[in-house]
């Protein structure tokens, strides 16, 4: 995966605007033993916990301490995020000119097994305890520099209980109707993505009639090289009390190039007294898997429900959250096309130098091709109490 983390480097203004986005066998040798499992129960994370990360497990989001991009890219062929059995095999490649001298596979922050071996790849079986785990693989070359792979979220035994069924407001919510007609509201950023790439060929035009089903829906572009994200951005200022939010929008590719669309990202985000929740999530094409963002830890977090390239047409996305107290918060239940799908993952803010606000923002991710993209949302309503 070639899409990248947290960005931090944006203006004054979009500064203001909380910013996220994601990224893109075998060693043999003594190993290093199996990590403490994290327990049963819900968001077991590697930016939630008090122990130290070990040496080549640190690090947020994707591509970390790649200094000399020599190591490109690692991809986690197996295990698939999701259910799996307690002992898994474990295969990763990485790619990028440079020979990797270690690898490590990391489980939820600890090295569950490290080799010296120099090899383009590692297959390597691990056991993993009963619970919700976070699992990825990480490559370094001879001078240090590593980059790892996507972070698939591991359920062993019986998920914690969650819910398939969106919860119903009461009658004093606040309500926000038709956002994406808060003209005033709505900004660009193409380096605050965090691609590969940035790119200034970008659009967001408002008041589209065609694709549309109210009459008045936004149409996003990008045009740029390959791997270029932009992040289309919708922020309202000042303090907000409200701990549960349902995001109901409606979203719409275009139909000739649905296979070029990397990731279709929506991210909702709270500020509160210094800390930002940013309740993120998007449909990770390239890897066929919803992703979550892990605030405190920097990273997307792959699960183990599908998301492959749509079907031509308008696309219905609900999402339920919960801000759990002044350090928390949870991704409850998603709602895509009439199709309930329970998380319960819980996950750490991160401490932000932010005033207080609240917004939600889109971002297109293109791929290695760099085909423009077109994305069009409507009925976009945020309900919150």
């Amino acid at each position: 995966m070639f899409r990248p983390l947290l960005c931090f480097l944006c203006s004054f203004a979009f500064a203001l605007q909380v910013l996220l986005v994601t990224g893109c066998g075998s060693g043999t040798g003594p190993g290093s033993g199996t990590a403490s499992g994290s327990g049963s129960g819900s968001g077991s994370g590697s930016g939630s916990g008090s122990t130290l990360p070990s040496p080549g497990c640190s690090g947020a989001g994707y591509g970390y301490n790649n200094g000399n991009g020599q190591i490109t890219g690692v991809w986690l062929q197996t295990p698939s995020p999701g259910q799996n059995q307690s002992n898994v095999q474990v295969n990763a490649i990485a790619y990028g000119p440079a020979t990797v001298a270690q690898w490590t596979i990391c489980l939820d922050g600890q090295a569950a097994y490290q080799t010296n071996t120099a090899a383009s790849s590692i297959s390597q079986a691990i056991d993993i305890p009963t619970g919700q785990h976070l699992l990825w693989a990480s490559a370094a070359d001879a001078k240090g520099d590593s980059d790892r792979s996507e972070i698939h979220l591991i359920q062993v035994g019986p998920p914690p209980a969650s819910s398939t069924v969106l919860p119903t407001p009461p009658a004093n919510a606040q309500v926000l109707t038709e956002m994406q007609n808060n003209t005033a509201d709505w900004s660009i950023c193409s380096l605050c993505a965090a691609g590969t790439n940035t790119t200034g060929n970008y659009t967001l035009t408002f008041d589209q009639s065609q694709p549309s089903q109210s009459g008045s829906s936004m149409e996003m572009y990008v045009d740029g090289p390959q791997w270029s994200n932009v992040l289309f951005i919708d922020t309202m200022l000042g303090t907000s009390s409200n701990s549960n939010f349902l995001w109901d929008f409606w979203v719409y590719h275009d139909p000739a190039v649905e296979a070029h669309y990397w990731a279709s990202e929506f991210d909702l985000w709270q500020v509160l007294s210094g800390n930002e929740f940013m309740i993120g999530s998007q449909c990770d094409f390239g890897d066929g898997y919803w992703a979550t963002w892990d605030s405190q830890g920097g990273a997307w977090v792959l699960n183990g429900i599908p998301c492959t390239h749509w079907a031509s047409g308008w696309h219905h996305v609900q999402w339920y959250y919960e801000r759990l107290n002044s350090t928390q918060y949870r991704y409850d239940t998603l709602v895509f096309d009439g199709q309930g799908y329970g998380f319960n993952q819980t996950w750490t803010v991160n401490s932000t130098t932010w005033p207080d606000m609240i917004g939600i923002q889109y971002q297109l991710d293109q791929d290695p091709t760099g085909t423009p993209l077109h994305e069009w949302v409507d009925n976009v309503t945020l309900t919150m109490w």
